[in-house]
């Protein structure tokens, strides 16, 4: 029952993220993390190209928060007119939701699951909203919005 060294393939939660080197359970790696291709055994081999996965991790993690960061500059610069029908009093039927803006941000081209999106209470009136974007890696972006009848 010893411990053997692994280096992760992927971000395993409560162990560690891509490229780090861990000290696991034997049957741990044997019985899971192996079997689901979680990990390599870190061999003499493994150790050396360890670093150069490393630096291709690093650039890759580089590349993606630039582009986080100018999808958060888009996002703050954007207004987006949600349409929608109206009763009386300029009252929703229903109310603008997480998936409407979603899709229509998807027709402008810029793609942001509706999980990413956070609005503080139900939009049910019309008038201008700011909703906050969770891009990840701690990035958050206002997203104007203006709830117009159609």
């Amino acid at each position: 029952m010893g411990k053997t060294d692994v280096i992760l393939k992927q971000k395993i939660d409560n162990l560690g993220n891509p490229g780090d080197l861990v000290s696991v359970s034997a049957g741990y790696a044997r019985n899971y993390l192996l079997p689901k291709n979680l990990c390599v055994l870190a061999g003499k081999e493994e150790l050396a190209a360890l670093e150069v996965r490393k630096e291709q991790i690093r650039k890759k993690a580089q590349k993606e928060q630039e582009h986080l960061g100018s999808l958060a500059r888009t996002l703050s610069e954007l207004s987006l007119r949600v349409p929608v029908k109206t009763g009386e009093k300029g009252r929703l039927f229903g109310s603008v939701t997480t998936m409407h803006i979603a899709e229509l941000l998807g027709q402008k081209d810029i793609q942001v699951d509706k999980k990413q999106l956070h609005i503080e209470s139900p939009i049910r009136e019309l008038g201008e909203y700011t909703i906050t974007v969770n891009l990840g890696h701690s990035l958050h972006a206002p997203l104007k919005i203006e709830v117009v009848s159609e």
